[in-house]
């Protein structure tokens, strides 16, 4: 019943009706994820908060079925009802905060479920079966292509890019924003390079007039200007609403004279004055996929005294990183019962510690931008160039333990938990991504959403991204070459979405 449960919830994959089994669905939706703190149904929809999701397809957060929707929401924090099969429901309540278990932890979390989950069992029709998963050894050296190809390709899918025009392209995501703001590993140095910035020049922080680009509905980082001394800040926010919190975050600190928040898309909008040094948060998990590159870029035309000086820019320098992954799902279901294919190559996403994903290889930069450069295409690398990863063996063998006593831990039994651990660790799913930043002119103040320079797992709002890059893994070993030719565009328009392509082959040694 599990494996059911789990095969609904990626269902868009199979093409199936999935009608009746939406209850079973959900709850195992829930034991695939991060940190959800809210499942509710409402008007035949089920909604959950907040909407960091670990390894599933997360265009919008919304899985639809055939004759059913089943839609992942952000709602405010509360406790939800899960109704199953109309006369059961099992209270559910999860942490806000993201728990230390890993992604093998959740996926074995679904036979905790398997009592609840067998009521339901009468409403699944025996012609949805089979749903066994392929859990099967590596193949032999025989049995192996010297080449295969792999690929994949799709469009920005967060922030801006991503939403209906008529909506101004703007979405507004309350529990996003205290992520952001709470995460340990990001806003700590933002305050570092802001207040060192401020006191770095000769009139003292009240010289400066300050810009903050996307501030956002706390006005974080232009209250934290406006707190160090600075004589003035423009806040520019896209979202009306977050504009309208922003006001209301602005007053309540109380630096109304100080801060001006500016409604609306700062290609869109002329400045009374010209700002001393910006502030941009507007990273996307693989850098550029927010509109950073033209939004900065239409910033340095514009916006700034000094344009040309990194030390005016907050980050100076953001990158995305990529390295071969295997990913533990696309190796437990393959065909003919599931049909990766069917995300039309819409990457999966990551917490950045989730043990899920592993890496197979040392990271390779794949975009690198200089704000104080951009206007030179030397210094505004987007991805249009070669890459060749050697899979490094040493990581499949500590791939394979960090699984192997993952499984155990949940008490797997050793045979198959060496199984799956050999499988998964010898496979490779696609090219993961993550982006990095670099704050202050000098690039000693550093932000990593994996740690760096291994790419090693660690806790971020930011995501990793990984496009499926093949229908079924691909096995390997140490040694393996994967080449793979990276092109990416990347706009100056704004409105316009980033695309972003991979295409290449594991070459066997």
């Amino acid at each position: 019943v599990s494996v059911k449960m789990i095969m609904t919830v990626l269902a868009r994959l199979r093409g199936m009706n999935m009608n009746s089994l939406a209850p079973i669905a959900l709850l195992s939706f829930l034991a695939l994820t991060n940190g959800f703190s809210t499942i509710r149904q409402s008007e035949g929809r089920f909604t959950t908060s907040p909407s960091f999701l670990a390894g599933v397809p997360s265009r919008s957060h919304q899985f639809v079925s055939s004759n059913a929707i089943l839609t992942m929401k952000v709602e405010d924090d509360e406790i939800g009802r899960l109704p199953l099969n109309g006369d059961l429901e099992k209270r559910i309540k999860c942490n806000e905060e993201e728990d230390s278990s890993s992604f093998i932890s959740r996926r074995l979390a679904l036979r905790r479920f398997a009592t609840i989950s067998a009521v339901t069992a009468a409403t699944v029709s025996s012609s949805t079966s089979p749903f066994m998963p392929s859990v099967a050894l590596a193949a032999t050296d025989e049995d192996l292509e010297k080449k295969v190809h792999i690929s994949a390709s799709w469009k920005a899918v967060d922030g801006l890019n991503s939403l209906d025009k008529e909506k101004n392209f703007v979405s507004f995501d309350l529990s996003a924003y205290k992520a952001m703001v709470g995460d340990a590993s990001r806003t700590p140095f933002f305050e570092k390079a802001i207040i060192q910035r401020l006191n770095s020049v000769p009139g003292g922080p009240e010289s400066q007039v300050v810009l903050d680009l996307g501030t956002g509905p706390f006005a974080f980082f232009a209250i934290l200007a406006a707190q160090a001394g600075a004589g003035k800040v423009y806040a520019i926010e896209a979202s009306k609403e977050a504009a309208k919190s922003a006001r209301v975050a602005v007053k309540q600190a109380g630096f109304e004279d100080v801060i001006e928040i500016v409604e609306g898309f700062s290609t869109e909008i002329t400045l009374p004055q010209k700002v001393d040094f910006a502030v941009a948060e507007i990273i996307g998990s693989v850098a550029t996929e927010e509109g950073a590159y033209g939004t900065i870029l239409d910033a340095h035309n514009r916006f700034l005294k000094e344009p040309n000086k990194a030390s005016n820019w907050i980050p100076s320098r953001i990158q995305t990183y990529a390295a071969p992954a295997s990913y533990t799902l696309h190796n437990l279901f393959q065909p003919p019962a599931f049909d990766w294919t069917k995300l039309n190559g819409e990457p999966v996403r990551f917490n950045c510690r989730d043990e899920g994903l592993q890496l197979l290889s040392d990271p390779q930069l794949v975009e690198d931008i200089s704000f104080a450069d951009i206007t030179n295409s030397k210094y505004a690398k987007t991805g249009n160039m070669e890459l060749k990863f050697v899979i490094d063996e040493d990581r499949i063998k500590d791939n394979q333990l960090t699984l192997f006593e993952e499984f155990r831990k949940n008490r797997l039994g050793k045979g198959e938990a060496e199984k799956m651990a050999k499988s998964t660790g010898q496979s490779l799913s696609g090219i993961a991504l993550w982006p990095r930043l670099l704050l202050d002119g000098d690039e000693k103040i550093q932000v990593n959403s994996r740690s760096y320079p291994n790419g090693g797992h660690q806790k971020s709002h930011w995501q990793t991204v990984l496009p499926i890059m093949a229908a079924t893994p691909v096995s390997i070993k140490g040694g393996d070459e994967v080449i793979v030719n990276v092109d990416f565009d990347v706009p100056s328009d704004v409105l316009r979405p980033p695309s972003y392509k991979l295409d290449g082959e594991v070459v066997r040694t």
